[in-house]
């Protein structure tokens, strides 16, 4: 039997000896949506044999860590890891007496990723970190009403700590029972799919919210959580759930809810399982997007689940049953252990997406102590470009033998001669690209690429097709195709670059009144450089001037040298530079 039917059958038993009574309403006297029972059993439990042990059990557990510092560290963050192989990391430190140490600089922390150290390349200390947006994820049966009335009550003073520490915030909202209730149009709800920076909105979301309804005691925790995890995070915030739920969570194979009201069986499959999700499903949705998991919730000898997930998103779990009498408290704490966390960026020592999972540790020393802490991420990509031969594992007391990590010089030069050597085939096949468009392709492959490996051995090299018959002229094709001329019968402009690097083209051609820019292959002007974000700026013709916006780029955009934050206006001869590609602009 696994932990958690041991926990589930233990919660049973219990129920069947009394020391955990369901709540009885109605008229009938039958059994509602659920019970406070979590309150009761600690009560419970102290007067029954058990008590002393579970006692014992809290006094540990509440016992305070002398040691000297304590260092939590988030999921890593890989927004901009495609553009420029940097990883994001949020991490707290406190001191012996539990409070924050807020003084901490880039001297004093390293990061190992496998064993190997690597460059810090920006860091944020208390009150300069990055945004975030928090979303809480809400049991709203019968028994919760005195946590929603708190929650209410202490977010002022939750946001407040967020702004004074100069934490960009937003709160999202959402609801369950035995289904998600937010997540279906007919719950009306204001909440529904968005995120506010506006705390006196989110007061008034939870104000309207209403603790009624349920059925059998476990609840679907697991598919809110998963439906939490697709609202719109902003891609460089980090991203954070906070769970509060006095119940255990319903998981793949417990049945369906037999005990459900009305509104349950309108949303579910009465006859079938009351969610499809198991917690390691819920934990990979969170990791894969860098979402921290922070719960209040039955501690793991009644419902191990929460405890799982945690670990798994290095958040932070708070036992429901010993933080009842204080959860206003609680809540303000949770809100200033996030707003005083560190944020720093670092240059991975193998920036490319391969579909590895790559091992970090966070080392702090301060003060002369010092304290560890170690996460991972898993990229996505073409796996096995890293091959880790097996070798002897290490022993006690020695220093072991490392993994062999084969190098990745061969990687730039190979995938770009598989994806090649396929078009190849296929215009030979009459699919994809033309033969032309194919030439273009491998002509601006050999210019970023003059020493490309030669083909594996035993393959011919591609050849020029043999004309067929004598054809006019055709004009060569670019490797990338220029913007589609504008409709509006404007002038032209040129962006001239000025500082020419194959495959950067020495000049494009402006037609449409706005064009995108950027190094994917989906705008309007593409710039084949690394220092380049995918999406990195938008330029306008307004009344005959030019504007530029830039996109929330990696490494910015500039006008004369001047960093632009929003927009910017373009005078006709101005440089604009896009990360390290300099252009100017004529119209």
């Amino acid at each position: 039997m696994n932990a958690r039917k041991r926990a589930r059958s233990g919660g049973e038993a219990l129920i069947r000896a009394g020391v955990l009574t369901r709540y009885r309403c109605g008229p009938d006297n039958r059994t509602g949506h659920h019970m406070h029972w979590l309150s009761k059993a600690a009560g419970a439990l102290r007067r029954s044999i058990l008590g002393p042990l579970v006692a014992l059990g809290l006094f540990a557990a509440a016992a305070p860590a002398y040691a000297a510092l304590n260092l939590s560290i988030g999921n890593p963050g890989l927004q901009h890891f495609d553009s420029d192989g940097v990883v994001q990391l949020n991490f707290g430190l406190t001191g012996p007496d539990g409070q924050p140490v807020g003084n901490l600089t880039a001297e004093n922390v390293k990061v190992f990723e496998d064993g190997v150290l690597a460059k810090v390349v920006d860091f944020r200390g208390v009150g300069q970190g990055r945004p975030v947006d928090i979303v809480f994820v809400m049991d709203v049966t019968e028994s919760m009403q005195p946590y929603i009335d708190a929650v209410k009550q202490s977010m002022v003073a939750f946001a407040h700590d967020l702004a004074a520490n100069n934490r960009d915030y937003r709160l999202g909202l959402v609801t369950f029972e035995d289904y998600t209730v937010s997540k279906y149009k007919d719950c009306n709800c204001a909440y529904r799919d968005t995120l506010t920076s506006n705390v006196n909105q989110f007061v008034q979301w939870v104000g309207s919210l209403h603790a009624s309804g349920g059925g059998d005691i476990p609840e679907d925790q697991l598919d809110a959580l998963a439906y939490a995890s697709t609202l719109p995070f902003r891609p460089n915030a980090q991203a954070i759930l906070i769970l509060i739920t006095d119940a255990p969570c319903h998981v793949r194979g417990d049945g369906p809810d037999r005990e459900g009201d009305l509104a349950y069986r309108e949303h579910k499959n009465p006859n079938a399982d009351v969610t499809n999700l198991v917690p390691d499903d819920v934990s990979r949705m969170l990791r894969k997007q860098g979402i921290t998991l922070y719960a209040v919730a039955p501690p793991p000898f009644i419902e191990p689940a929460y405890a799982e997930i945690v670990k798994a998103t290095h958040g932070r779990l708070y036992n429901i049953v010993t933080e009842e009498g204080r959860f206003s408290t609680l809540v303000r704490e949770i809100g200033h252990t996030i707003a005083t966390e560190y944020s720093l960026s670092y240059k991975s020592p193998r920036p490319i997406e391969d579909g590895t999972t790559r091992n970090v540790e966070l080392k702090v020393d301060y003060n002369g102590q010092t304290a560890e802490a170690t996460t991972s991420y898993q990229l996505r990509g073409v796996g096995g470009a890293s091959l880790n031969p097996s070798g002897p594992s290490a022993g006690a007391g020695t220093g072991g033998i490392r993994l062999a990590q084969l190098s990745f010089s061969w990687w730039n030069a190979a995938v770009p001669l598989a994806a090649i050597l396929a078009l190849l085939l296929l215009s030979r096949m009459r699919f994809g690209l033309s033969t032309e468009d194919l030439r273009a392709i491998i002509e601006a492959h050999a210019q970023q690429s003059p020493a490309a490996a030669p083909p594996p051995a035993g393959m011919r090299a591609p050849t020029r097709p043999r004309p067929q018959a004598p054809a006019p002229p055709q004009p060569a094709k670019a490797a990338y195709p220029p913007p589609i001329a504008s409709t509006h019968g404007a002038g032209t402009a040129t962006l001239t670059t000025l500082n020419p690097v194959a495959p950067v083209a020495s000049e494009y051609t402006v037609l449409k009144d706005e064009v995108s820019l950027g190094r994917g292959q989906d705008n309007d002007i593409v710039i084949p450089h690394p220092s380049v974000s995918r999406a990195h700026a938008r330029l306008l013709r307004r009344d005959g001037m030019f504007e530029i916006r830039d996109l929330n780029s990696t490494n910015g955009t500039f006008v004369d040298d001047l960093p632009v934050h929003g927009a910017a206006t373009v005078s006709n001869g101005s440089r604009v530079r896009l990360g390290d590609v300099e252009f100017v602009l004529k119209y």
